[in-house]
């Protein structure tokens, strides 16, 4: 696994721990944040291809589309 994949796995992973304790402690403000973080790092990942685990049922959650990669972006 390349060091770019990891790192984003690794923030896709921390944003949604980020969002878990939002939810938690009912910190809306948060969780906003925490959402728009996890859509940002999924609309890298999906540009380059890269799965990640948790993301998806996240935004589906809060009623919000995964992002789909460019056509002409590169891949991982």
């Amino acid at each position: 696994m390349s060091e770019f994949v990891a790192q984003i796995r690794g923030r896709a992973a921390e944003a949604l721990t980020w969002l878990q304790q939002a939810q938690a402690s009912g910190d809306e403000y948060l969780v906003n944040v925490s959402l728009d973080q996890i859509e940002s790092i999924a609309r890298v990942a999906a540009d380059h291809q890269i799965p990640l685990e948790g993301v998806a049922e996240s935004l589906s959650a809060y009623g919000l589309r995964i992002p789909q990669g460019r056509p002409d972006a590169a891949t991982a």
